[in-house]
């Protein structure tokens, strides 16, 4: 059973500390939380200093209680200055990994961290992208990919065995509340996962010197040591895990990450994969067989971002709502690097059928406020300036942008940047197997060999996977782009059985069609009649479609999936595994950048963003076990 993530109920005391009143206990020391961190946390786990050393290209930190997220702040800021100081140190990344079960609403974070004006230029841009409250994995990006924090929302017993280990933490924030104020944390079980997530030479630093900490790590494999405590405190204890107990799963970390990593295709999961693959240091090759990207399946103008949520929490609608989140920060981070349009506007979705209508009435008792909302059919004409019909979901920072245009103006980015490689009219007609990885045949160019393939080509793909296919089916959408007067008024993306995004450049798209039993891309006449009839029917002959002119049409081929969930990661072909991110169907802005972002983590072996329980959900190899 999915728990539903509740937020931290706390005020400030006298000196301006904040105080969780579910533990009566403090955030952090009223002598100051900086100076705490640093000493308890930095110091004592030998930061930065073991930065300078570190031998891989990333560090990792993993802590327990994100609280009001300072430990996570200073850390960054440390960071920030070592890269700076040490320009040519092999570590240059840091994963920080935080576990917390009562969330601080953005409000609360906003006040607490206010205080504390080392942090004022950091903190602004973790509220910027505080997550929603919802259980799982949510991936933060900072300093152009320098800096990631995983929050994990959930109780940390629950969490923490969600995180694969094959990636081990480096150095162990040991935080939350006192034993005495919250012993349902310390548990022994907490203390094997910490052992678990851990390598030889893994850190442990602690505010606490209770015995229930002491025993349980001692317990768990760790060496434990006693030490001044911060301020008035009289002790705390550090710990180190020794090779003795390191697991072999751990020391897998010893393989080498993908230097060069070939992509085939060129919609949005080649582009969100090439983007995030440069990001950690990765060289990219992308051939694609068209004279430029986003041609394909990602070549509409414009294309709603929002999630499909259930009525009740289930794994599907939380793996959307976690892509979501990253989808919104990824776009918006994009955005700031290369041009493209992009407009939160929110996505409303009209109750136009009885299936929406009961899931309108469950949705907003179980889905956060900032996620998803009701609004009555008066409140939703004023929110679309349209006057509809029905009641609605709304997505209030939901909205809308051009894949064909994003694809397009990464492309100018990619080429200036010094490890991407795009090669054009480059189609793969052959994938033959060497014994250290690939050689990819063209019918145009010579047989080019590389050591990591990804198969990013939407329903295409198995052309060139004829002794295991994938389990794709093609389905044909056409889009109808529109001028008209009244329904220019339209200020949100509108969704009903089809959808209508707002005017950019002066039409407006209305789609899409869902025909199975083609596979091609040219247009129907037909098509553009069912675009326009659906809006029609489902609607209620809204005035405001009266004088709709098609200027344009553009179709495409979805790939799709029976369990309608995308595929990622390995597949296996004959005796070797290529790696594949496609089946997106009518979601590739939702799932590509979350899924590139993982497949890029795993590629590169760094910490992965996919609860090991959504990635048995969206795996490829599902479908080979």
């Amino acid at each position: 059973m999915i728990k539903i993530v509740q937020h931290a109920h706390i005020h400030f005391n006298e000196q301006g500390t904040p105080v969780a009143e579910r533990f009566d206990d403090v955030y952090f020391s009223n002598e100051g939380g900086l100076a705490e961190t640093d000493y308890v946390f930095l110091k004592h786990n030998d930061l930065p200093q073991r930065w300078q050393h570190h031998p891989a290209a990333f560090f990792h930190i993993a802590e327990t209680g994100f609280g009001t997220g300072s430990n996570f702040l200073l850390a960054w800021l440390r960071f920030r200055q070592h890269r700076q100081q040490h320009p040519t140190a092999n570590c240059q990344r840091l994963y920080f990994t935080s576990f917390e079960k009562f969330p601080l609403s953005r409000a609360d974070l906003s006040k607490a961290l206010a205080a504390v004006s080392e942090f004022t230029a950091l903190a602004q841009q973790l509220l910027a992208q505080y997550p929603l409250a919802t259980p799982g994995c949510h991936r933060l990006v900072f300093d152009q990919g320098a800096v990631i924090l995983d929050l994990w929302l959930g109780d940390v017993l629950d969490t923490l065995p969600e995180r694969n280990p094959s990636v081990a933490v480096d150095a162990w924030f040991l935080d939350g509340f006192a034993p005495s104020k919250n012993p349902d944390m310390w548990q022994p079980a907490l203390f094997a996962q910490l052992a678990r997530h851990s390598r030889a030479g893994t850190t442990v630093a602690t505010f606490t010197a209770a015995g229930v900490v002491k025993r349980g790590l001692l317990e768990a494999g760790f060496t434990v040591s006693k030490v001044k405590g911060f301020g008035r405190k009289r002790e705390m204890l550090t710990a180190v895990y020794t090779k003795a107990h390191a697991t072999q799963q751990t020391d897998q970390l010893l393989q080498q990450p993908a230097d060069e990593v070939t992509i085939i295709g060129g919609g949005i999961a080649a582009v969100c994969l090439s983007l995030v693959l440069l990001q950690k240091g990765a060289k990219v090759r992308l051939l694609c067989a068209d004279a430029e990207l986003g041609q394909g399946a990602s070549k509409n103008r414009q294309g709603a971002l929002y999630p499909n949520l259930h009525a009740e929490m289930s794994s599907a609608s939380l793996i959307q709502a976690s892509c979501f989140d990253f989808a919104r920060q990824f776009f918006s981070l994009s955005k700031q690097k290369f041009e493209f349009p992009l407009e939160w506007c929110g996505v409303m979705h009209q109750a136009c059928t009885t299936q929406l209508q009961k899931r309108l009435s469950k949705m907003s008792a179980c889905w956060p406020a900032d996620l998803v909302q009701r609004l009555s059919a008066k409140h939703a004409s004023e929110k679309a300036g349209l006057a509809l019909p029905f009641d609605a979901i709304w997505y209030p920072s939901a909205g809308w942008l051009s894949p064909q245009q994003f694809c397009r103006t990464a492309a100018s980015y990619l080429a200036t940047q010094p490890n991407m490689i795009i090669q054009y009219h480059w189609p793969i007609k052959q994938l033959e197997v060497l014994s250290d990885g690939w050689r990819l045949h063209s019918s145009k160019h010579p047989p080019l060999d590389t050591k990591t393939v990804v198969l990013a080509l939407g329903h295409q793909s198995n052309e060139l996977l004829h002794e295991n296919p994938l389990p794709l089916r093609g389905i044909r959408g056409q889009v109808s782009y529109v001028q008209a007067g009244p329904l220019a008024a339209l200020k949100t993306v509108l969704c009903h059985k089809g959808y209508i995004t707002p005017a950019w450049q002066g039409l407006q798209a209305i789609g899409a069609t869902f025909d199975r039993s083609r596979s091609s891309d040219e247009w129907l006449a037909s098509d553009d009649e069912a675009n326009l009839a659906l809006v029609q029917h489902s609607l209620q002959q809204p005035a405001w479609m009266s004088s709709v002119r098609i200027i344009e049409s553009r179709a495409g081929v979805r790939a799709t999936v029976p369990d309608h969930l995308p595929l990622y990661g390995s597949w296996q072909l004959t005796d070797k595994h290529c790696q594949v991110l496609t089946g997106f169907g009518a979601r590739g802005l939702l799932f590509a950048p979350w899924l590139a972002e993982a497949l890029a983590s795993d590629l590169m072996q760094e910490p992965s963003p996919l609860p090991l329980s959504w990635q048995q959900l969206v795996a490829a190899s599902r479908y080979q076990e």
